[in-house]
Order: structure tokens, then sequence, then C-alpha cells
């Protein structure tokens, strides 16, 4: 039985194993895959955690093809996604799969596993195409109200949320009322920070497609009075002047170096003496650091995406040293050793 760790790389065999299994990678792994996105996406998960079912009464109650739904039933079941509950076939899902991919918990990460993760696998099958012509899929690129935007923000919500009280926590601060969230989407390392600062007003700055999800997310969590949106490109909008916070998680692969110090410069320039920079990535492993395959991995999605980069811990702290900040903190999540946060103060 899987436990919450595999969704994240922690309890996976690759982490303790010394030889590569292309089988059990390129076979067994990407059938595995297609099986689970499947069961969010069609909402096998969800419909067997309102009433168990066989595969004949499933399939006639999401309208689906009885022989599909019979074939995908026993691939889960195999997995330990589904188990028996009753004496006539009808399955349900496991424990862990009804607290993680039934939408309606409220530690669902189906969004992110499933349509997120579905457009992910499509991105991935033009890998090979990407790499020869160096012209990126272009998430970015796609039309607001495209339903990528809904799956993408709610995705990276759900996959995030939980970490980000703890990402809260460390950034040295006291009584914040001002800051900006830079890329921040979804609006859940703001909400963190409301949480934390009960006088803060936060303003999530994004693109239009995405702001449209997100000012949808953070109605539903119960902050629009206190998180606001506003349109625009992390690039060239204004962020403000004396904000006590500026953010920004997952934006810093999607720039070049140079990009990446004019945005720490303006986020500098836009902080008050004291203020904080606070910056969110995958850390990508410096001679003689251990490889974690979540980072690496990940990495491929990105370049696929949008043909960004990570980037070292030691390249991001320079350019935030070159953007005149004096003082650099680094933390890491134990959930996540592939991720790293950096908290740049501004001189006082």
């Amino acid at each position: 039985m899987f436990s919450v760790l595999d969704f994240f790389g922690m309890g996976a065999p690759i982490l303790g194993r010394t030889l590569p299994d292309p089988y059990a990678d390129a076979f067994r792994g990407m059938l595995a895959a297609r099986a689970v996105i499947s069961g969010c996406t069609l909402d096998v998960f969800g419909a067997l955690a309102e009433r168990p079912d066989t595969a004949a009464g499933l399939a006639e109650r999401l309208d689906l093809d009885p022989l599909g739904v019979e074939t995908l039933l026993d691939a889960l079941r195999s997995l330990g996604y589904l188990e028996p509950a009753g004496e006539d076939g009808e399955l349900a899902p496991a424990a862990e799969v009804r607290r993680m991919l039934v939408p309606s918990s409220p530690e669902s990460v189906a969004a992110f596993l499933g349509a997120q993760n579905a457009h992910h696998w499509t991105t991935l099958a033009r890998l090979d195409e990407v790499m020869r012509t160096g012209e990126p899929v272009g998430w970015h690129d796609v039309a607001p109200g495209d339903p990528l935007w809904d799956a993408y923000i709610r995705g990276l919500f759900e996959s995030s949320r939980h970490d980000h009280d703890d990402n809260a926590a460390v950034v040295p601060v006291s009584d914040a009322r001002t800051m900006v969230d830079v890329a921040g989407g979804h609006g859940a390392f703001a909400m963190a920070m409301c949480r934390r600062h009960p006088h803060l007003r936060a303003t999530v700055l994004d693109l239009p497609a995405s702001v449209a999800v997100g000012q949808r997310i953070v109605a539903e969590q119960g902050f629009a009075d206190r998180v606001a949106f506003r349109e625009g490109d992390a690039l060239d909008s204004q962020l403000g002047d004396g904000l006590d916070v500026v953010s920004c998680f997952n934006l810093v692969h999607h720039l070049s170096m140079g990009e990446n110090v004019r945005l720490f410069e303006r986020a500098r320039a836009a902080l008050r003496p004291g203020g904080c920079l606070v910056v969110g990535e995958t850390d990508r492993p410096q001679p003689g650091d251990e490889i974690h395959p979540l980072g690496a991995l990940s990495g491929l999605l990105f370049y696929a995406m949008s043909r960004a980069r990570t980037y070292t811990r030691t390249e991001m702290t320079g350019w935030l040293h070159d953007a005149g900040f004096a003082r650099v903190d680094l933390h890491r999540n134990e959930a996540r050793p592939w991720r790293v946060m950096l908290v740049a103060q501004r001189p006082a």
C-alpha cells in the first residue's frame, strides 16, 4: 500500500536503489500513472467514495464504456487504490485514496494529480520535439479561459497549500501590513501570511488567466477581503513601495539570469528597510550534491513547458547579493528536500 510520501517521491523505491530499472520506470510507471490520472479525471475515486459500486454500476453512473471501467478498476485495485466493499463485487477507495484523491476531502490533491497531471502527460509527449526544436509547449501563452489554467493553478494550490504556513513562519517580519506575491497565482502563500499577520493586506500580481482562477480559490478559502489581485507581468509591472514582503514562488526557473537579477532589484526597491524578499524554488543540484529524482524530473517538465531552467542555490543567492541584499537565509522543508526557500532582507 502506498503512503502520502509516495505522491512526492519520498517513499518510492527509486531513492534507495543503486541500479536503474527501465521496465519499472518506462512501462509499469507509465501505466500506473495513466490509471491514477484517469481515476481522478473521470471522477472514479469521487464516485466510489460517495457510494461503492461494481464496474457495471459505475459505468452506468458515469456514462462510460463498461469494458473500459472494468479494466481501469482492475488496474487501480492491483495498485492498492481500490479495495472490496461488499459481497457483490463493489469497490471503494482505500483510506489514503479517500483522503488524497477524492475532491471533497480537505487534503485532496486530485486536481494536481488528475487534471494538471493530464496536461503534464500531453506536454511530456512532446518532449522529443521540444528538444529538437528548442520551442517549448508554452503553457503561459495559452489563452485565458482554456481548461489548462484551472487545472494548472488549482493543482499548484493543492500541492503546496500545506507548506505555506511553515514558509510564512520563517519570514523575519513582525506585524506585516503590506505584501506583493509576484506570480502568486492561487494565493496560498499570501493567505498563509495573512493567517500569521492579522493586519496584513496582500496583493497577488499575475497574468490575467491566472488571476481569474486565483480569485476564485481565494474567495473559496474565505480570504477575498484580505488578498487582492492585480493583473500584470512579473518583468515590468510596478511592485509598489514601502512593502513589508515581496514573494515569488516557482517563478525564477521561468526567467533568465538577467531577468532574475532585475526582478530582485525591483523587489529590493519596493521593500521598506528591513523588509523581506521570499524566493521559493526547485533547487538545481550543485557539484557533490545528491540528485533528488523529484527535483531533476520536475526540471525536465519545466523545460518542456516553457524551456525553463532550474538554478542552484548558489546562483540564486549570488543574484540576491548582486541586487543589493546583504543577508540571505536558506530554508528547506524536510518533506521536500529538492525545494529551497531563500529569504533576503533589505538592509535597514
